[in-house]
């Protein structure tokens, strides 16, 4: 089976992934609580830059993964698309984010800050994916 990858759609949402997640530590969104929750002042410049940078490859690979899931079950449409962004989300981001929080002792507002993003980043994409193709 040959997938029709739409790329300057999948490098689009990419970049749009991206901002939602850059911007959702900004201090002025959720980067000052989150700060917070996790018992830091501030972070090293070297260090958002290291995670930004890794951030650019990752938002792609993963973007690039809900496409070819859309593709895959043909859950292309709008409501589809909700529905199978939820499910992803549910089954590969939240159970292990569960077992990481609860390992490490995160406690849950840690839990729901930093893994919402993913929800919303899921269900944006693949709203936008949805429309464009």
């Amino acid at each position: 089976m040959a997938l029709d990858i739409n790329w300057l759609a999948v490098v689009v949402v990419t970049l749009t992934y991206f901002a939602i997640h850059f911007f959702w530590y900004f201090p002025s969104a959720f980067g000052n609580l989150w700060l917070k929750l996790v018992g830091k002042e501030s972070e090293p410049k070297s260090k958002i830059i290291r995670d930004t940078i890794i951030m650019i490859p990752t938002s792609f690979i993963t973007v690039l993964f809900i496409t070819i899931m859309m593709e895959l079950t043909g859950m292309n449409d709008i409501v589809s698309a909700l529905l199978l962004n939820l499910l992803l989300w549910i089954g590969f981001v939240a159970t292990i984010a569960i077992n990481q929080t609860n390992f490490n002792d995160r406690g849950f507002k840690l839990f729901l800050m930093e893994y919402s993003f993913y929800l919303v980043g899921f269900i944006i994409a693949g709203l936008i994916l949805a429309v464009w193709i």
